[in-house]
C-alpha cells in the first residue's frame, strides 16, 4: 500500500518552478478574464493584468472605460496578485537563505573535521598535478587536506571527497586552518616556483618537524626550495627524463620497482625506529625479519643521513634509524603491530 502520510520534499528548483507557475497561471487567468468580461484585445488585457498585479495603476489612456464587472475583476486580481507575489518572494528568499545556511553549516562541518585530524598531509594546489598527487596518496590511506584559492579547484576537491580550505597557501592563517601544526607532511604543487618557495618558507617557520615536498620547474629551483626548508624538491621534467632513460636501459629494474611499490603481492615501505620500537638494540640477524614476517631489509638510513644498501646482517638497529623494507602485502602492518 502507498503511504499517504509520506512527506514529499521539493528541491529548490522545484520550488522556484512552482512559484513561477503560480505567477504564470494568475497572469493567464487575469488576461482571459479581461478578454471575456470587457471584450478587450489580448494585448490590452495582458497589459491591464500586469498593471493590476504589480499594483502600478492604470495609465493606459487608450483602454476603454471599465464596467462594474471589470472593476470587480481588478479587485480580485489585486488580492490574488499580492498573495502570489508574497508566496513567490518568500520562496525565492527562502532558497537564498537556505543556500547560505547550508554553505555556512557545510564549511563549519568541514572545519570541525580538519580540526580533528592528526598526522595528515596538506596538498597546496589542486591542479592537474595536485589531483594526481592526491590520487596516489589516497592509495596509501593518507588523510588529506587541500588548499587552493580557486573556487573551481576546491569545488572539484569537494566532489572528489577531500577536505579543503579555500585560500592562499602562503597565508599563515590559511595554513593554520588546514592544521599545519598537527600535519606530518606538506606537498606544494602550485603553479610557479616563487609560490612554492614562499609556501615552503611559511610552512617551515610554522613547523620544524613537518616533512615538506615541493615541485620545482627547473633544477636551480630545487636548490632554492631546499634552502627555503623543503625536505625534498622534485622537478617533474628531470624525473620523467630519468624514468624514460631507465625504461630503455634497465626495463627489468623499472618493472620490479613498479611491482614492488604498486604491485598486488608486494609492497615497499619505510619503517622508522622510534624510541618505543622493540627492535632497537638488536642486529638484523637477531631480528630475523625474513623468517619472522617474510620481510627483506634492502636499505638502512641512519639518523646522520647516511644510507646503506643491502646492510650487513650484524648491523645493530638504533633509535631514529629508518629501514627500507619489501615484503608481502600486509606484512608492513604486521611489522608495526609487533614491534611498534
Amino acid at each position: 500500500m502507498r503511504k499517504r502520510n509520506q512527506r514529499i520534499r521539493l528541491t529548490p528548483l522545484d520550488r522556484l518552478i512552482f512559484a513561477l507557475v503560480l505567477i504564470l497561471v494568475v497572469v493567464s487567468v487575469g488576461t482571459a478574464g479581461f478578454v471575456i468580461i470587457e471584450g478587450w484585445s489580448f494585448l490590452d488585457a495582458f497589459y491591464m493584468t500586469l498593471a493590476t498585479i504589480s499594483t502600478l495603476g492604470m495609465k493606459a489612456t487608450h483602454i476603454p472605460e471599465i464596467n462594474r464587472g471589470g472593476e470587480i475583476w481588478i479587485m480580485v486580481l489585486i488580492v490574488v496578485g499580492i498573495l502570489i507575489a508574497m508566496i513567490a518572494l518568500s520562496t525565492i528568499a527562502g532558497m537564498v537563505v537556505e543556500g547560505q545556511m547550508r554553505s555556512i553549516l557545510g564549511r563549519r562541518k568541514v572545519s570541525l573535521k580538519i580540526a580533528s585530524l592528526q598526522n595528515h598531509i596538506i596538498v597546496a594546489g589542486y591542479g592537474r598535478m595536485g589531483r594526481s598527487v592526491c590520487h596516489h596518496l589516497l592509495q596509501g590511506s593518507a588523510e588529506l587536506v587541500i588548499i587552493d584559492q580557486d573556487n573551481a579547484h576546491t569545488a572539484q576537491a569537494e566532489q572528489d571527497g577531500f577536505l579543503y580550505v579555500l585560500g592562499d597557501a602562503s597565508d599563515e592563517a590559511v595554513l593554520k586552518a588546514a592544521g599545519i601544526e598537527r600535519a606530518r607532511g606538506l606537498v606544494s604543487v602550485l603553479a610557479t616556483d616563487a609560490e612554492n618557495v614562499f609556501v615552503t618558507l611559511i610552512a617551515r617557520d610554522l613547523s620544524d618537524t613537518l616533512f615538506i615536498a615541493a615541485r620545482a620547474e627547473t633544477i636551480k629551483s630545487e636548490e632554492r626550495l631546499l634552502r627555503a626548508g623543503a625536505n625534498k624538491a622534485i622537478c617533474p621534467q628531470v624525473i620523467g627524463a630519468r624514468r624514460l632513460a631507465n625504461i630503455l636501459t634497465r626495463p627489468g629494474v623499472v618493472d620490479f620497482v613498479d611491482f614492488a611499490t604498486e604491485g598486488i603481492n608486494l609492497e615497499a615501505q619505510q619503517f622508522h625506529l622510534d624510541a618505543e620500537c622493540k627492535l632497537i638494540g638488536q642486529s638484523l640477524r637477531q631480528a630475523n625479519l625474513p623468517r619472522e614476517l617474510g620481510i627483506l631489509v634492502v636499505a638502512m638510513k641512519h639518523q646522520d643521513g647516511q644510507t646503506v644498501f643491502n646492510p650487513n646482517p650484524d648491523t645493530v638497529l638504533q633509535q631514529d634509524d629508518t629501514m627500507i623494507v619489501i615484503g608481502q602485502l600486509g606484512s608492513m602492518a604486521k611489522l608495526e603491530e609487533r614491534y611498534s
